[in-house]
């Protein structure tokens, strides 16, 4: 693999993984864009079962890992466990507003990109979300998000593309999809897993079959 990430495999920190009860060869088994993810310093997208210490006493947990720079430059392992669904009232220098906090409730997603400050107290512009495994909250900077012109055979217009990179929610209609029927769908930004979302799926077949149901017997009720 060509040096174009974060960390070399050689700068994982294996000794460490396998104290925590990871075995070494756990990166074998990961996709390659899932292992250049790790590289990059980003989560992994599986949860791995890890040793934890709680109230001194052994326990086995589910949990995510990423490689951490630590300050003196060696790498370490940050263990990302489950927890309880929670958003804070404030998270990286931003105070959450009541109708925010129920946006990521809900939505799992901030739904707009927002300014945030990191550890080293330099503000980006990122999105945010809520991990659907750990239900961790998850920034993302839009500098990691690549809107594309066209999604599954559809052109974006640019109103389109404006609005998935502001991290709002958009429709599109006439998308093909591997067995090559047409669909529709829910799009948006999930930072949680660094790519668009597709949700609210709807055959183009099955939406067919409504309008004509509806033209030729006035019925309204979906068909399944």
């Amino acid at each position: 693999m060509e040096q174009s990430t974060r960390f070399r495999m050689e700068d994982i920190p294996f000794d460490k993984l396998e104290k925590a009860g990871i075995h070494r060869d756990f990166v074998t088994r990961m996709e390659s864009h899932e292992l250049k993810d790790f590289l990059n310093g980003f989560r992994s997208d599986k949860l791995y079962t890890v040793n934890a210490k709680i109230n001194n006493e052994e326990y086995r947990i589910p949990a995510k890992i990423r490689p951490q720079q630590k300050e003196d430059g060696s790498v370490d392992v940050k263990v990302h466990p489950i927890q309880r669904l929670f958003v804070p009232d404030e998270f990286m220098g931003h105070k959450f507003t009541k109708q925010e906090k129920t946006a990521l409730l809900n939505d799992r997603s901030l739904g707009k990109t927002v300014e945030l400050t990191n550890r080293n107290g330099q503000k980006d512009t990122y999105y945010l979300g809520i991990d659907s495994k750990t239900n961790e909250l998850v920034p993302l900077r839009t500098k990691n998000i690549q809107v594309p012109d066209k999604i599954k055979g559809v052109s974006l217009s640019e109103e389109q593309k404006q609005k998935l990179a502001a991290g709002e929610k958009i429709v599109l209609d006439e998308m093909t999809g591997r067995n090559g029927k047409k669909f529709s769908a829910t799009l948006q930004v999930d930072a949680a897993n660094r790519n668009i979302n597709f949700s609210g799926f709807k055959m183009e077949k099955e939406k067919d079959l409504d309008l004509k149901e509806e033209k030729t017997k006035g019925a309204k009720q979906k068909v399944s």
